[in-house]
C-alpha cells in the first residue's frame, strides 16, 4: 500500500474519532503541537523512523515527551501507530490529519504576493473576497516578492490569481514581439 494511503486513511480515522468523541479542537491542538515538536527536533524524528529502536521505546520517549501534554485520544492513537509498525509515518499521518481537519472545518491557506508589505485593510479584503468566493474560512499568508513590481498574487489551493505588473509586462512583451 502506497505512503499516501497508509497516512490518509490512519489521518481520517484519527479525524472520525475525534468527531465520534466530541474533541475535534483538542485533538487539533495536540496534533498541531506535537508536529511543531517534530519540526523543532530533528532527532525526534530520526528517532521515530528508526528501525532499530524498539517500538517499546519508541513509545517511552513519546510517553515522556507528551503523555502529560496531550489528550488519552491522542496518545492512545499515537500509540496504535506505533504498535503497528508505522512509526515512520507519525509526522507524515499527523500532517495529513491537520489538512483533513482543514477540509473537514473548510478551512483554506492562502498566500498573498505583493511587491511591498500589506497593510491589514488589504489582507482583511482579499480574506473577505477569498471568503465569499469559494464559501471556506480563509487563513492568509502574506509574502513580500519585490520581483512583482506592483500588483498582486494569490495562491489558493491549485490556483494561481496572478495581477502583477510583471506578469503584465511579459505578456506585453511577448505580444510585441511575435
Amino acid at each position: 500500500m502506497s505512503q499516501y494511503r497508509i497516512t490518509s486513511r490512519y489521518a481520517k480515522a484519527l479525524l472520525d474519532l475525534s468527531v465520534e468523541r466530541n474533541m475535534l479542537d483538542e485533538v487539533e491542538k495536540d496534533v498541531e503541537l506535537i508536529v511543531n515538536t517534530c519540526e523543532a527536533s530533528r532527532e525526534l524524528v530520526v528517532m521515530l523512523k528508526n528501525p532499530i529502536i524498539l517500538p517499546q521505546r519508541k513509545l517511552a520517549v513519546l510517553s515522556d515527551l507528551f503523555k502529560s501534554r496531550i489528550s488519552d485520544v491522542t496518545f492512545k492513537f499515537m500509540e496504535v501507530i506505533i504498535r503497528k509498525n508505522r512509526s515512520k509515518l507519525v509526522y507524515e499521518i499527523l500532517k495529513m490529519y491537520i489538512e483533513e481537519f482543514k477540509t473537514y472545518q473548510h478551512i483554506a491557506d492562502a498566500v498573498l504576493y505583493t511587491a511591498v508589505e500589506s497593510t491589514e485593510e488589504v489582507k482583511n479584503s482579499v480574506k473577505s473576497m477569498l471568503a465569499t468566493a469559494t464559501g471556506e474560512t480563509i487563513v492568509l499568508d502574506t509574502k513580500v516578492d519585490e520581483k512583482l513590481l506592483g500588483g498582486f498574487m494569490i495562491r489558493y489551493k491549485d490556483r494561481l490569481l496572478d495581477a502583477s505588473v510583471s506578469s503584465k509586462l511579459r505578456e506585453l512583451r511577448k505580444q510585441l514581439l511575435d
